[in-house]
């Protein structure tokens, strides 16, 4: 039996529709703090079930918007709209994350991440359209509301 399972969201057609009708700075800024606040739960997770180690892996999970280098970032970025959102430890901060997950020949896996994301990914995909629908709708009043003020 697979351990991979299917998964449907539905209702972003909209979302993505009123996302159109923002500012493209406005909806890319709603868009990431969705992104790190749907990922924080499962960045904690990770976090907790580090191995111990002088306390560096743990602390190097994070939510962010940067992976790779600058170059990579310029290449998945050419399109200005496009936003994305990780989850993980830094690889300045502790390089030896994929050995500790995975394992390597001195070490037995320890899978911290596969635990955060099997304890935490149907809360991430579950009523997802509407959490972003009503973040949408909060980003528009705030918009309509700047540009009353303006005249």
């Amino acid at each position: 039996m697979s351990r991979y399972r299917r998964s449907r969201v539905e209702g972003l057609k909209e979302c993505n529709s009123a996302l159109g009708q923002l500012p493209r700075h406005v909806g890319k800024a709603t868009l990431v703090r969705f992104g790190k606040k749907r990922l924080e739960p499962m960045a904690a997770s990770a976090r907790e079930n580090a191995p111990e180690d002088e306390g560096k892996l743990k602390r190097s999970i994070i939510v962010g918007t940067r992976q790779g280098s600058p170059g990579q970032r310029r290449k998945r970025f050419a399109d200005k709209a496009t936003v994305e959102v990780y989850m993980g430890p830094t690889a300045d901060g502790y390089p030896q994350a994929l050995p500790q997950e995975f394992g390597g020949p001195n070490n037995a896996p320890q899978g911290y991440m596969r635990k955060a994301w099997d304890e935490h990914s149907d809360q991430l995909l579950d009523g997802i359209a509407e959490d972003l629908s009503g973040q949408i709708a909060a980003a528009a009043k705030r918009v309509a509301k700047r540009r009353a003020r303006k005249g």
